[in-house]
């Protein structure tokens, strides 16, 4: 059973509504009720009218000041961790937002709706204009995780689903995963599907972690199949993936167009990672992750159908970068940093 929740704010107004969807084998899915959810100055200019910018970012452990008890260990200490010290970061991470204003932030790791809330009441004071503010938002997770994943959007959200992996054939037991969050984004009267991963981490190794990873691929290769089926519909596929960008399958003469990776499943599909050159090579120097004196490139920004990337890199300014570009990871025992992974960005155009 799943957490989940589409929040839709606007000052005393508040309306909902109910959503289905059907799965496929190994997955279950379900949808979620309807609500609605508050901008600065520093993103991109985008001149298309149908262009929108994206930030997707692990924000490492995001938890709020009330102890529930599925936090993690550190968390769960009154002298490590305080309402005081949530708040601090909480004004970082808007800060962060505030100075990289994309229309479409993603976050990884957030531990309740009700983070979104304060997000929105944070920005609620700086403009009356609905259409500069992040007036929409979503969040999902499974019944008794820690963490979840999060969307806050410019542009109205709508038909919320989750997609969750039930996998009984292997040797091990199924660990702990988080489900794939699809929800689709009124881009400017085009509708824009967005599909959110947080794979699983290669804790207790990398190779025996593969398979869950593997499986989860597949779910998104199913899912993806199915908008194909829609009409090739826009989409953007983006997360933490736990893994590298070089761990997927490239394809050797792959394009934008024609897409650089192939998703395994029952039935392939190409996708687009602009973390790639046409030659082959990376189109950044950096990563997004830094982990024993070598870049990772596990958070992505993908596209499908007749979405397009027209710009795409890992942000690196300080304050929530050091000197070096590597990621200020949050220290919770003196409350310094912001998260071990750097923000991504991209500039998407819908065709």
């Amino acid at each position: 059973m799943k957490q989940l929740i589409l929040l839709f704010w606007l000052l005393t107004f508040l309306s909902s509504c109910t959503l289905s969807d059907c799965g496929g084998e190994g997955v279950s899915s379900s949808s979620a009720s309807s609500r609605r959810a508050s901008d600065t100055t520093g993103g991109p200019a985008l001149t298309d009218s149908q262009a929108f910018s994206l930030v997707n970012w692990n924000v490492q452990t995001f938890f709020d000041g009330v102890t529930e008890g599925c936090e993690y260990s550190d968390f769960k200490s009154a002298a490590k961790w305080t309402n005081s010290k949530y708040y601090t970061r909480l004004q970082r991470l808007c800060e962060v937002m505030a100075h990289l204003n994309a229309d479409i932030f993603v976050f990884e790791e957030i531990e309740n709706e009700g983070i979104l809330h304060d997000i929105a009441n944070q920005f609620a004071g700086n403009s009356w204009d609905s259409s500069k503010n992040w007036t929409y938002c979503a969040f999902s997770k499974e019944k008794n995780s820690s963490i979840g994943c999060a969307v806050l959007s410019k542009f109205p959200l709508f038909g919320l689903k989750t997609h969750s992996l039930d996998i009984r054939s292997q040797k091990e037991k199924q660990p702990s995963m988080r489900p794939l969050l699809e929800i689709s984004v009124s881009v400017k009267g085009r509708e824009v599907r967005l599909l959110v991963n947080h794979w699983k981490s290669k804790t207790g190794g990398e190779e025996e972690s593969q398979i869950w990873r593997d499986w989860q691929e597949a779910n998104l290769c199913y899912r993806l199949g199915k908008v194909a089926e829609e009409g090739q519909l826009p989409c953007i596929i983006c997360g933490d993936f736990n893994r590298d960008i070089r761990e997927f399958c490239l394809v050797e003469d792959g394009s934008r167009t024609e897409g650089n990776i192939k998703l395994r499943g029952k039935q392939p599909v190409r996708i687009y990672s602009p973390w790639l050159t046409e030659g082959g090579g990376f189109s950044s120097e950096i990563g997004s992750y830094y982990y024993k004196g070598s870049w990772e490139r596990i958070d992505h920004i993908f596209s499908f159908g007749r979405a397009r990337i027209a710009a795409f890199s890992p942000r690196s300014q300080a304050p929530w970068a050091n000197e070096d570009k590597t990621p200020f990871a949050y220290k919770i025992y003196n409350g310094s940093g912001y998260s071990d992974h750097l923000p991504v960005m991209a500039n998407v155009v819908v065709e």
